[in-house]
């Protein structure tokens, strides 16, 4: 459990020296998340809209509330309370939220260029709301394997896991495999060995299950948000 009084003593003590106040810590907040306005901000907090004035003016914040907006957005807490930023620090915030995004033209010079950053550089970055840059990446799907879950040319935006190891059965994870390319699908462990891993699809019209060994996995991320172009429409009569 997080020890709350931790973050509520140091906001005290720079209140005092006039480094860190409520306004700046939610100026900050807003930031990361990615809102510009109070209202924005009040309804992710779900709170009225005048609460976040009156802890401006009042310079004081919830700090149960925040930290738990925090954990839910993947917010680092010592960059939001220990921190110290200046104007040109909350632009850098700005262009470090960005995210890469591997579009299906760039996939395949992605898995030949792993690991060189001056390829990642080249990588178009974008905004996407609500969704922070911490070990964040998005990549465009192909094809309709993934089909209703994920459709053709939608973007996934997936957190980097470390190992096979973190991965849960049945979510949906890019995989990037050093032989044979990147994969977008639903995950689960083998029965029959532990460095295995069935990658499969849920398109009943493409019942693919494919194995791969997890000494060729470059990279794993785990889905967390997507991005449609496609509607449902509503059947003619």
């Amino acid at each position: 459990m997080l020890n709350i009084s931790k973050y509520r003593e140091h906001y005290a003590n720079t209140q005092e020296k006039k480094s860190l106040n409520a306004t700046f810590v939610l100026e900050k907040l807003k930031k990361y998340l990615q809102v510009k306005t109070n209202i924005e901000l009040a309804s992710i907090l779900q709170v009225k809209p005048n609460t976040i004035s009156t802890w401006k003016k009042r310079n004081s914040l919830d700090y149960e509330l925040i930290v738990t907006v925090c954990e839910k957005f993947d917010i680092d807490l010592n960059d939001l309370f220990f921190d110290s930023y200046n104007g040109n620090d909350m632009e850098e915030i700005d262009r470090d939220r960005n995210i890469h995004l591997v579009t299906r033209e760039l996939q395949y010079q992605y898995v030949n260029h792993l690991g060189e950053e001056s390829f990642l550089n080249d990588v178009p970055k974008y905004h996407f709301p609500f969704i922070n840059n911490d070990n964040m990446r998005a990549f465009q799907v192909t094809g309709n394997m993934m089909y209703p879950t994920l459709e053709d040319n939608a973007i996934v935006i997936g957190k980097h896991l470390r190992s096979p190891q973190e991965i849960t059965n049945n979510k949906n994870y890019v995989i990037v495999s050093k032989l044979r390319g990147i994969f977008i699908n639903r995950v689960r462990t083998s029965y029959n060995s532990p460095d295995e891993l069935l990658l499969v699809n849920d398109n009943k019209m493409i019942p693919q299950e494919i194995k791969i060994h997890t000494d060729e996995i470059a990279e794993i991320w785990e889905v967390r948000a997507k991005l449609s172009y496609s509607f449902i429409e509503e059947p003619v009569a």
